[in-house]
């Protein structure tokens, strides 16, 4: 698994790939509500989780470095 999540962090670790990859994740819903009501959406939903775990972003122990990071984003003004 180690030589799996390697090969995502060398595609999307660069600027070309993180466009691709959050390209990806607005496309799979990633960081908005879901409606619950609505299958496709999580199932799209996981998809991007899943790739996100694949790129070891939620490996073992990384779960404060991620709150971190997502704690120190500050929201633009086009997003309000």
């Amino acid at each position: 698994m180690k030589e799996l999540t390697a090969k995502y962090r060398i595609t999307f670790g660069n600027p070309i790939g993180m466009e691709v990859l959050a390209d990806f994740l607005d496309t799979t819903h990633f960081g908005v509500t879901l409606n619950p009501d609505n299958p496709v959406q999580i199932a799209e939903y996981n998809v991007g989780v899943a790739t996100m775990a694949k790129l070891g972003i939620f490996s073992s122990g990384t779960k404060e470095a991620v709150i971190r990071a997502l704690m120190a984003i500050v929201p633009s003004e086009a997003a309000e």
